[in-house]
């Protein structure tokens, strides 16, 4: 009898470690699946780096040859676009708010239409969706 009583035990544990090996293999597929994509939003992103920094120097030879502007004007450019946010730090904050003619409640620029009233946006910039 004690034999059957330490079988039913013995038989409940390997079903519990069982039933976590599955979840922690689960769970280790989850993760799996999110480090590929990461790796592939990385890549993604590296070549849209690589492809940005292309036409960016495409256009600068071009502006330089034609217009003779020389690389201390475009730092001067370059500061000044930065502090265009109010901080010298690198950045352009793209996300320009402007309240809505319709409701006038602050909304980003962004946005197609107001989220609010559908009203629609009236852009300052071309760069205003970006």
């Amino acid at each position: 009898m004690l034999d059957f009583i330490w079988n039913m035990f013995q038989h409940r544990q390997i079903g519990q470690l069982n039933a976590s090996l599955a979840n922690n293999l689960e769970k280790n597929k989850y993760q799996d699946n999110k480090i590929d994509s990461s790796a592939a939003r990385l890549r993604e992103l590296e070549q849209r780096h690589e492809q940005l920094k292309l036409v960016t120097m495409a256009m600068w030879t071009l502006l330089k040859e034609h217009t003779g502007l020389t690389e201390s004007e475009l730092r001067k450019y370059v500061d000044k676009v930065d502090l265009m946010d109010g901080k010298a730090d690198g950045k352009v904050d793209t996300r320009e708010k402007c309240n809505c003619t319709q409701c006038g409640r602050t909304i980003l620029t962004t946005a197609l239409a107001c989220p609010y009233c559908g009203g629609r946006l009236h852009r300052k910039s071309v760069f205003s969706r970006v």
